[in-house]
């Protein structure tokens, strides 16, 4: 088993330093014990990823880093009531960078995070270029799971860059439900891509998602205040 220890020397992360930082916002690593319980409850998901659960929060909520290419080092955010596999920053550095700006502002505040990922990614880079043809060639491998479906599509989303964002319009009438929320969220939420209203607020009535409609109508979502959202309601 990979333990926590041997992934920090890997990466020249100062364990102390590290734990300091943590501790203050409500964070820890996981055991060893931990870290094969979380594996053992992650392998029902049926990824057939690497996927090592490192930090949590003591609520049932997990910081994860995927150990295989294509999708190495990348990081997910786990909580137990909206999982999620979708990287949620580059790796590991980058996740920390951002406890140390005080982006988590409470302890054990996940939604903090919130608008401070590396994901959805708005620049071109080669090597993310490079990782999304990879991820695009694993999804039309026979027999994959739902779950891995699911991961293949949603991070071939998160990674394309805003200037190849009509990419990703086709998954806005995909099979599966999880795949067409995510990609409301990146054009709708992230983007407020005007281009395809119309065909957002048609995919929002096949999703039933009574949470973002509730944060619709009480303007708790940001973008509900310039209009983007509320209108999709009326």
């Amino acid at each position: 088993m990979k333990k926590v220890e041997e992934f920090l020397e890997k990466h020249k992360i100062d364990l102390n330093n590290v734990n300091s930082l943590l501790g203050q916002k409500g964070f820890r690593f996981l055991s060893d014990d931990e870290i094969f319980e979380t594996k053992e409850w992650l392998s029902n998901y049926k990824l057939n990823v690497g996927l090592f659960p490192i930090i949590t929060n003591d609520e049932s909520d997990f910081i994860a880093v995927y150990t295989e290419e294509p999708l190495l080092d990348k990081i997910a955010l786990l909580q137990h009531n909206n999982l999620d596999f979708t990287p949620k920053f580059k790796d590991f550095n980058s996740l920390i960078s951002s406890i140390e700006r005080g982006f988590i502002t409470t302890d054990n505040d996940w939604e903090s995070f919130e608008n401070h990922f590396d994901y959805p990614n708005q620049n071109d880079n080669d090597k993310e270029n490079s990782i999304i043809e990879s991820l695009k060639k694993d999804l039309i491998k026979k027999d994959i799971s739902n779950g891995k479906y699911e991961l293949l599509t949603s991070a071939i989303m998160v990674l394309t860059p805003y200037k190849d964002i009509e990419s990703i319009y086709p998954y806005l009438d995909d099979k599966n439900v999880f795949v067409r929320q995510k990609c409301i969220s990146i054009l709708g939420d992230f983007y407020q891509h005007e281009p395809i209203k119309e065909k957002i607020r048609e995919t929002l009535k096949t999703i039933n998602n009574k949470i973002l409609e509730k944060k619709v109508y009480n303007g708790t979502l940001i973008e509900t205040k310039k209009g983007f959202w509320k209108s999709l309601f009326k």
